[in-house]
C-alpha cells in the first residue's frame, strides 16, 4: 500500500493511503493537521509564515475518519448520517464556517460541550 503526501501550512505530513487526513486552517490560529487510522488519531500543528485569510479544511480518506478528526478540532460532536458512513472523500478544499463545511460535506454538527 503506498503512502500519501500532503501539505499542512509549510509541514508536509505523509501517511497511509487507508487513513483520513484533515487539514484545518484559520486566520486566528493558523494549521492544525490530523490523521486517523481505524481507532487512533495522531496530529499537530501545520506551522505558518503567515495566517491564512480565511478558514479552511482540506480532507481525505473515509468519512467517519474525517468526522473524528474535525470533531477534535472544532471541540464539538460531528455526526455521520449513517448512509455515508462508508464514503470515501479524495482530497477536497472546503472553505468557510465549520458548520458550512459540515454543509459541504453531509455532515452535522452537535452542541458545544457545556452549552
Amino acid at each position: 500500500m503506498a503512502d500519501n503526501k500532503a501539505k499542512c501550512g509549510q509541514i508536509t505530513i505523509t501517511y497511509p493511503s487507508n487513513c483520513s487526513y484533515v487539514c484545518y486552517c484559520t486566520p486566528q490560529s493558523g494549521c492544525t493537521w490530523a490523521v486517523t487510522c481505524g481507532d487512533w488519531t495522531t496530529g499537530g500543528k501545520g506551522l505558518t509564515a503567515k495566517p491564512p485569510r480565511h478558514a479552511s479544511a482540506t480532507i481525505a480518506g473515509k468519512l467517519d475518519g474525517v468526522a473524528r478528526s474535525l470533531q477534535k478540532t472544532w471541540k464539538r460532536r460531528v455526526i455521520v448520517p449513517a448512509n455515508l458512513r462508508r464514503r470515501t472523500i479524495r482530497r477536497r478544499t472546503f472553505r468557510g464556517t465549520p458548520a458550512q463545511i459540515a454543509q459541504a460535506l453531509g455532515l452535522k454538527l452537535g452542541s458545544r460541550p457545556g452549552r
